[in-house]
C-alpha cells in the first residue's frame, strides 16, 4: 500500500460567492424608460444646462434617449418662454 505525500490544496476562499439563488427570476421592467426627465420642470436648471445634456443624449442613438433628449429641449424652450413674458 502506498501513502500519498502530497499536500492538500487549500481552499479557494476568493471565489466569489452567489448573490442571488439560481432560481431567482428577474420582474419584467415596467416604466417608461424616462422616468429621469418625467418629473422636470422649468426652473430646475439653466437652460443651457438642459440643451447641453440633450446634444450629449442625441449622441447615443437608443429612442429612450432621444425621447429624453426632447423633453430636455421642452422644459428649455418653456424656461425661455416664461423670462421672456415676464
Amino acid at each position: 500500500m502506498t501513502t500519498n505525500n502530497r499536500r492538500p490544496k487549500p481552499a479557494n476562499n476568493n471565489r466569489p460567492q452567489q448573490a442571488r439563488p439560481s432560481n431567482y427570476e428577474f420582474l419584467p421592467y415596467a416604466g417608461t424608460g424616462t422616468e429621469v426627465v418625467d418629473d422636470l420642470a422649468p426652473g430646475v436648471a439653466p437652460s443651457w444646462r438642459l440643451l447641453e445634456i440633450a446634444k450629449w443624449h442625441d449622441g447615443k442613438h437608443a429612442g429612450r434617449n432621444r425621447t429624453i433628449a426632447a423633453r430636455l429641449r421642452a422644459v428649455a424652450a418653456e424656461q425661455d418662454d416664461e423670462r421672456v413674458a415676464a
